[in-house]
């Protein structure tokens, strides 16, 4: 079925005609990369439009990654330089941490800010790492950033009775203190042997909204992990770290590869 055919007697809103032809002028070059988009008055007047429909045109441009706006001073084409998330081999095959490795590679430089503290597992924790509720835990909570643009957040869990009194048992101090999971572990003898994600598509909390500064209409990825690794040779898998963490999507590329079980 065509799209015309699936439109038959549904005229395309007019918001979504401008937010065509914007499109095509980014797709085309004609609005340049950080240049300005007209004003939601200027499509007022260049479209005979109110001001509601060609605020929901720029709108719909913002939630697809398209544009972003600067308050006080207009919106602007957007650097479709989007951070690639690939699984499973990130972990696998780096030592670095995760966003340092996805920044460099779309050529961002990333900063991130985190708090560090021990808390008592919930259950709804201690059931992913299948440790007793109440649990020792060691809980980092994140913000990491790319060039200054709010890319995710995320808490993540490890328990304290396989890290606790080791070198890495504060995940940003010591001599792995730089370090992604897959190295850090790998210093007290534990090897990453399984990675489970469960992905979550959803409207953003107000808490999110603000923090990663998610535009109206985006949709976050929440992605609930769970790592397990096996120590010193031992084929029993044991949950080492779970982590929630919080995509916006107009910002994420999630790639997944998958290789044809031998």
């Amino acid at each position: 079925m065509t799209s015309n055919e699936r439109g038959q007697g549904k005229p395309v809103p007019q918001y979504m005609q401008i937010a065509e032809e914007l499109r095509h002028q980014i797709r085309e070059g004609v609005l340049k990369v950080n240049g300005p988009v007209p004003s939601a008055a200027t499509l007022c007047r260049q479209y005979d439009v109110s001001m509601i429909t060609s605020k929901k045109a720029l709108q719909v441009l913002q939630s697809e990654g398209l544009v972003y706006s600067v308050p006080g001073k207009g919106t602007y084409v957007a650097d479709m330089a989007v951070m690639i998330r690939t699984m499973p081999y990130r972990h696998f095959e780096q030592d670095e941490r995760t966003y340092v490795r996805e920044a460099g590679r779309a050529g961002r430089t990333p900063t991130a800010k985190h708090d560090t503290t021990v808390e008592a597992a919930s259950d709804w924790v201690a059931r992913r790492l299948e440790i007793p509720p109440g649990s020792d835990v060691t809980t980092t909570n994140y913000k990491v950033s790319a060039d200054g643009q709010p890319m995710s957040m995320s808490t993540s869990w490890e328990p304290r009775s396989i890290t606790g009194g080791t070198i890495i048992e504060h995940p940003h101090e010591g001599p792995h203190g730089t370090h992604g999971l897959n190295a850090r572990f790998r210093a007290i003898g534990w090897t990453l042997s399984q990675i489970e994600e469960r992905l979550l598509v959803r409207q953003p909390t107000t808490i999110e909204a603000s923090e990663l500064a998610v535009p109206p209409g985006v949709p976050v990825m929440e992605i609930r992990q769970t790592v397990r690794g096996t120590h010193e040779g031992s084929d029993d898998l044991v949950p080492i770290e779970a982590a929630d963490i919080i995509f916006p999507t107009d910002r994420y590329e999630f790639v997944y590869l998958m290789d044809r079980p031998k």
